[in-house]
């Protein structure tokens, strides 16, 4: 169960990045995103036959990662990543959609994706949706081909959902591309007059195409994207058609075409347009908002789902978090944010400043690399310097605690109606979130470089070993030389066997 508002752990290839699962658990998430593009295998769906199956049902995604015990929500393409969600795969169809898989780009139809739900069986799936990528100028036309496109899709899903033959329209178009097909090839070998005769059928003879019972999977939400770009229009009218349907148990709004080229409060004016024509009793998620102060600002819009790509990228960054909402928890800790002159919402453990404070991350922080003390900022800032994994470990464990805590004090202030208080106090205590640059810390670069440096070193070495040993390409490479008679030994040119038995006069 999830109570809004609140995150889905953001995860890669099902795995919440640095954390093992136990550690997960104590997180105080209810809920992970797991990206199918990530997971999916290039034999599947054709290899569900070889799965194992289980006494009570199928062997499902949850048993496969081991978690049952979470809501699992799964999308095809990942728009949380740090790096830009809109790789250049191209256009998708009618047909398919295009994902970028571990093997490169791959084709998906609608067909494909509903075996894969049938055997994943997520707690939640999201329709397929005709996403555009991020461009500096999108065509209202192709927003509006992309809309009807995934409602369409979204249609189907439904129809699927409940059992029913959600795809017979698309067959019959095949049936009859397929009959025209054939009656080109037969039409090669006729003559004209039995040309004219075979064009003389009725070319309106209907396609008979019968209704294919499906095995419905009504135990699967299905949440649907709500698209329409930087256009206001566009967004009510997708937003409105979208609510129409029946059986949507979620919504998605669309963030990923406006990253390229609006601003954080373009984006959100955008989300604001979309969610004013969707019902309030379920639930609307959005990608891309990870600040605490855009995530207030999204709340009180009326988003309820966001991710935890925010504290992920703050570990990465090697920076821990320090912020707080509501009523300061920390202000008798000499760490707390209240008491630190520069930026107060994190502290980046990898400047030098503290390699000698052997104090914790956030005095009375509950988290297991605070709790009690046990890890001090040196000790991290020594475990980043030496490309230790644990550092790791230790700031995605408090930055994920501290981002639940967020969100915990967020929803009591919902509840008791302080929200606005609240979010004004946090955005005077905290300012706003600096621009992420994508440069990495000097400290971080030089551990880096000389990390290259060793591994260049080993390789080395390790190529040295293989030439030793008379295996390398090198080395075999120099053999015939050897056999042709030079030795490297004595400088000198041996004689070969040919020119021996000339001088003997064989």
């Amino acid at each position: 169960m999830i109570e809004t508002p609140d995150c889905l752990m953001y995860s890669i290839k099902g795995s919440v990045p640095h954390l093992t699962p136990d550690n997960v658990r104590l997180q105080g998430y209810g809920g992970i995103s797991v990206i199918l593009e990530q997971v999916l295998q290039a034999d599947q769906p054709a290899s569900f036959s070889k799965w194992p199956a289980t006494a009570s049902s199928k062997f499902t995604l949850a048993d496969f990662l081991h978690l049952r015990d979470l809501v699992l929500f799964c999308d095809l393409r990942d728009f949380s990543s740090l790096s830009s969600s809109s790789s250049k795969l191209g256009s998708n169809t009618d047909r398919h959609v295009l994902l970028s898989t571990l093997k490169g780009v791959r084709q998906l139809t609608l067909g494909e994706y509903l075996q894969i739900v049938r055997q994943y069986r997520p707690d939640i799936m999201v329709s397929l949706a005709d996403h555009i990528a991020e461009t500096k100028e999108l065509d209202q036309k192709r927003v509006r081909k992309s809309i009807n496109r995934t409602l369409k899709w979204l249609d189907q899903i439904l129809l699927e959902r409940r059992g029913e033959d959600g795809r017979i329209e698309d067959r019959k178009v095949e049936e009859a591309k397929k009959r025209k097909k054939e009656k080109k090839e037969r039409q090669r070998n006729m003559t004209k007059e039995h040309q004219q005769l075979d064009d003389e059928e009725d070319p309106n003879t209907p396609v008979d195409v019968q209704p294919i019972a499906t095995e419905p999977w009504t135990d699967v939400a299905v949440f649907a994207h709500v698209q329409g770009a930087h256009y206001e229009e566009e967004r009510i009218w997708s937003a409105v058609e979208t609510a129409k349907r029946d059986g949507v148990d979620g919504f998605i709004v669309d963030t990923n075409s406006l990253t390229a080229t609006s601003t954080k409060n373009e984006i959100l004016k955008c989300i604001k347009v979309s969610i004013e024509h969707l019902p309030a009793q379920k639930p609307r998620l959005a990608y891309g908002i990870r600040a605490p102060e855009n995530v207030l600002k999204a709340i009180a819009l009326g988003v309820d789902l966001f991710d935890t790509s925010y504290p992920y990228q703050l570990t990465e960054d090697g920076k821990a978090s320090l912020y707080y909402f509501g009523d300061n928890p920390y202000s008798s800790s000499p760490t707390s944010a209240t008491n630190l002159s520069s930026n107060n919402r994190w502290i980046n453990l990898w400047d030098e400043e503290h390699r000698d404070k052997f104090v914790s991350i956030l005095d009375g922080c509950e988290c297991c690399a605070c709790k009690g003390g046990r890890h001090t900022r040196a000790y991290i800032n020594h475990l980043l310097k030496t490309h230790e994994m644990l550092a790791t470990v230790l700031l995605m464990s408090h930055n994920m605690y501290q981002y639940s805590k967020f969100f915990a004090a967020v929803r009591e202030a919902v509840k008791v109606g302080t929200l606005e208080r609240y979010s004004e106090a946090f955005h005077e205590t905290f300012g706003v979130e600096p621009a992420r640059t994508g440069e990495k810390h000097p400290a971080q670069i030089a551990v880096e470089a000389s990390l290259a440096k060793r591994n260049q070193r080993f390789d080395g070495a390790e190529t040295d070993e293989i030439e030793a040993t008379g295996t390398s390409e090198k080395s075999s490479k120099k053999r015939p030389k050897e056999e042709a008679g030079v030795d490297k030994e004595n400088k000198k040119v041996k004689p070969t066997e040919s020119e021996v038995g000339v001088e003997d006069g064989s």
